[in-house]
């Protein structure tokens, strides 16, 4: 491994322990004073800006020969993105209704609120995208390679998630290991995706129709 492995991989574990470090605070707080940190337009806010503040400040500390739709894969093969990741939404929503037949047809409505949109529908997973696949994963395939770098990219976007697991939802055993085993192969497929194509289009738009559609039917 070479010095400028290492540059890429230091920092940008540095910055994973940060995101998830300050969303384990936050977690705390809204368990401390509900009242304040949970309220839904606020965690909405903390959510997407606790993941994409650090995404942006990890460009701006040295990438001024980049644009930031360059770096964040955004403008490159950004036709080829789009389409396969609508392409694959698409496949993937169709096949589940088919399997489910008619029987969740009705209970679908059209998410409504700031907080819903924010947090869960674009803010989170544009963060999310932005700093996983857009830096992390960009950042560790220079020090490790792209089988590694996705592995560990996956496992780190999964612990993201442990905080409200835990401290928020007190989830354990079966239901915990579950829904970690979910959220590492969905980071394992979005960093695919994006290896595929170079395009974050390619696991951004999957993303955001996943969760619309998973709001869509909690509703």
């Amino acid at each position: 491994m070479n010095n400028y492995s290492y540059n890429s991989l230091i920092p940008s574990g540095i910055y994973s322990l940060v995101v998830i470090g300050f969303w384990t605070i936050w977690c705390l707080l809204m368990v401390e004073w509900p009242q304040i940190f949970a309220l839904p337009s606020v965690r909405a806010i903390a959510r997407v800006s606790i993941v994409f503040v650090p995404a942006m400040i990890f460009y701006l500390r040295g990438n001024y020969e980049n644009s930031i739709f360059d770096y964040f894969l955004l403008r490159k093969n950004w036709v080829q993105g789009v389409i396969f990741g609508v392409g694959i939404a698409t496949l993937y929503f169709s096949l589940g209704w088919l399997v489910n037949g008619d029987t969740r047809q009705s209970a679908f409505h059209f998410p409504t609120g700031f907080s819903i949109w924010v947090n869960f529908i674009l803010g989170s997973p544009l963060a999310e995208e932005a700093f996983f696949r857009g830096v992390l994963l960009q950042e560790l395939r220079t020090a490790m390679g792209t089988t590694l770098a996705t592995v560990v990219s996956a496992f780190a976007f999964t612990l993201l998630h442990l905080p409200q697991w835990l401290i928020l939802d007190n989830l354990f055993g079966v239901e915990l290991l579950s829904l970690s085993l979910t959220i590492f192969t969905y980071g394992i497929i979005f960093a695919i995706f994006v290896n595929l194509t170079q395009s974050l289009w390619a696991s951004l738009l999957p993303h955001w129709i996943n969760n619309f559609i998973l709001q869509a039917l909690a509703n």
